[in-house]
């Protein structure tokens, strides 16, 4: 958090080498996340690089008092319910594992192909799951933000993320433990 606030001091600086840092820190997380609104991954790509032009055109708005990834992925959910609310008949035609599997780097070693195999794993837990259980536990769980961050991102408060991510967790435990049954 200290680093991305101070790449974004560089930035607001006029030195672009701080925001360049920050999109290579943050694109792939936040296509991710979007692609939980938004189930198409070059779409999410572009919603993505939507979000860090207009914190890139609009860079005043940041303030230094939350966490760059919190008001990152608020933007980015923004563009996906707007993308949504304008396009109501989006194809959904990726699949979690091949939108990861998109993303990685060709460089992978054995460990992360493991690594991509158990978050393919999850990722068909997660796809059973109600949409607003499946993002709050991509929040939590995946990206290690905080009740608070997460309530910001969803636009939810912090009491309410709370109940969301024990059922959340609950339906999950439940839907494992009737596969094994």
């Amino acid at each position: 958090m200290e680093e991305d606030k101070r790449d974004y001091e560089i930035f607001l600086g006029g030195d672009n080498v701080g925001f360049e840092r920050l999109v290579l820190r943050y694109k792939d997380a936040l296509i991710q996340f979007i692609m939980r609104y938004i189930k198409d991954i070059y779409l999410a790509e572009d919603l993505a690089q939507d979000a860090f032009v207009e914190v890139l055109l609009h860079k005043e708005r940041y303030r230094m008092d939350m966490s760059f990834k919190t008001y990152l992925y608020t933007i980015g959910r923004n563009k996906a319910i707007d993308y949504i609310r304008k396009n109501s008949t989006i194809v959904f035609t990726e699949d979690y594992a091949e939108a990861g599997a998109a993303i990685q780097d060709e460089r992978l070693l054995e460990e992360q192909v493991i690594k991509e195999e158990e978050k393919r794993e999850l990722y068909q837990w997660l796809k059973q799951l109600k949409p607003e259980y499946e993002r709050v536990l991509y929040l939590i769980d995946l990206e290690e933000l905080s009740y608070a961050e997460t309530a910001k991102i969803i636009g939810k408060s912090e009491n309410q993320v709370r109940v969301l991510i024990h059922r959340a967790r609950k339906k999950l435990q439940q839907l494992v433990q009737d596969k094994k049954a």
